[in-house]
């Protein structure tokens, strides 16, 4: 339609161009607009076609793939180079074709979180607080500017729970991720100071139909701190991640509703994703004797890389999997809130944050995937992901103590909550040395 379109409009004008008396050009001028709008109409069925096809769940799109796939099987001319265990699934359900069938119970890793953002997010406000100019008397970061001279290291290690909420495009599970963050930083300039740190998190999850996946994710982070002037930051960092992960996939071929047949089997699975971040966070803070509040204002950038796969095991239900790209440009707009308390052993910080973030780029992406087993030449078909959130809030508080020496410890409790997918809650301890 897209080819012939423009080639009947040329052919309408040459036909057009003669001089011809008005009473024969006026039924070719309601010819050409009947041409175009049919040609039109047929362009916007074929698309709608295209999105609603393309709209389908795993579990739809699976099914009418691997009846599809049987309906061949059993016929005396079909394809042949099917592998054995998907043939005897097929034969099992040679006369309940029209039966329920589904391939598996769902995809459910394919939109989570990179949880060590948490961490790095603690990074950047434990790093913003070191760098704080001196406050007027009695302010909340006026014993900070003076610990330390030019290099500083620090640990912070901590967990987060993760539940993700189940949805027709992708399961729910719960997940526990331990983190830890070691890293340094070296000042420059009075002003400036730079820094590399190094971040591991594991996500081990459980999906609520059962099966799981385990993700090691190791993340090298180099980030800069910068005082324009006086009470104000700007927090700039760059880090790549790569993501080693195993699945264990619930796959299941029946028929439920009729003679109560059924397959299942764990499909399982070894892949690898890269992800790469740039991340910036600024702010201005106003002393109010021992009270320190300002506004936050940042942009995290995110573009997530997955290689293409295969499930390894031998159920007949495997799939092969197309690479996969997702990317992520968010908004932070918040509130940050400390004050100082001295005491003879030092200087207890409370502090908390509340922030609104908005995603601007990340959308449900259309999965390619095709059945292992099927014979050669047999089509694939897509699903859908969720659709991402669009605003939600993270919010944190947390505990510094300042002690002698540029010693300083920390505890932070985070939370994200109102993201219609995922709700988390974690934890963390750090501690930081100067000299």
């Amino acid at each position: 339609m897209l080819y012939f379109l423009p080639q009947s409009f040329t052919m309408l004008q040459t036909h057009d161009s003669g001089l011809e008396p008005e009473r024969n050009r006026q039924p070719r001028k309601i010819l050409r607009l009947l041409d175009i709008s049919c040609s039109a109409l047929g362009l916007l069925t074929a698309v709608a076609g295209w999105q609603s096809a393309d709209a389908q769940t795993f579990k739809q799109a699976s099914n009418t793939e691997l009846q599809s796939i049987c309906t061949n099987v059993q016929r005396s001319d079909g394809p042949t180079g099917t592998g054995a265990e998907l043939s005897t699934i097929c034969k099992q359900m040679a006369s309940n074709l029209n039966g329920a069938v589904t391939a598996s119970s769902g995809v459910g890793t394919l939109s989570q979180p990179s949880s060590f953002l948490i961490s790095q997010q603690q990074l950047k406000d434990a790093q913003t607080l070191k760098l704080t100019k001196q406050r007027p008397s009695g302010s909340a970061d006026s014993i900070t500017a003076s610990w330390g001279e030019n290099f500083s290291t620090f640990l912070t290690a901590g967990a987060t729970a993760l539940h993700h909420r189940n949805n027709d495009y992708e399961q729910g599970y719960n997940a526990s991720v331990p983190s830890v963050t070691l890293g340094g930083s070296y000042r420059i300039a009075g002003n400036l100071e730079s820094g590399l740190a190094f971040n591991y998190s594991n996500s081990n999850a459980s999906y609520t139909s059962g099966g799981g996946f385990n993700t090691d994710s190791y993340t090298p982070l180099l980030f800069v701190n910068y005082l324009p002037f006086d009470n104000a930051f700007a927090n700039l960092s760059l880090g790549y991640t790569r993501q080693n992960q195993t699945t264990n996939r619930i796959a299941i071929a029946g028929i439920s509703n009729t003679t109560g047949l059924n397959v299942t089997g764990n499909t399982k699975a070894n892949l690898n994703a890269n992800q790469y971040s740039l991340n910036f966070l600024s702010g201005y803070d106003f002393a109010l004797e021992n009270i320190t509040i300002g506004p936050r204002l940042g942009v995290n950038t995110r573009q997530w890389e997955m290689n293409s796969y295969q499930e390894a095991t031998n159920t007949g239900l495997e799939l092969r999997y197309n690479n996969q790209y997702q990317t992520s440009v968010q908004s932070t707009f918040g509130l940050f809130a400390s004050s100082a308390h001295s005491f003879n052993f030092g200087v207890l910080i409370p502090q908390i944050s509340a922030s609104w973030v908005h995603e601007y780029e990340n959308n449900s992406r259309l999965v390619n995937a095709q059945f292992v087993q099927a014979a050669p030449g047999t089509g694939s078909f897509s699903f859908q992901t969720e659709t991402p959130a669009r605003n939600w809030a993270a919010l944190d508080l947390g505990f510094s103590l300042v002690l002698q020496k540029g010693m300083q410890a920390f505890a932070n409790l985070s939370t994200v909550q109102g993201n219609r997918n995922f709700e988390s809650y974690g934890g963390s301890l750090g501690v930081r040395f100067g000299w």
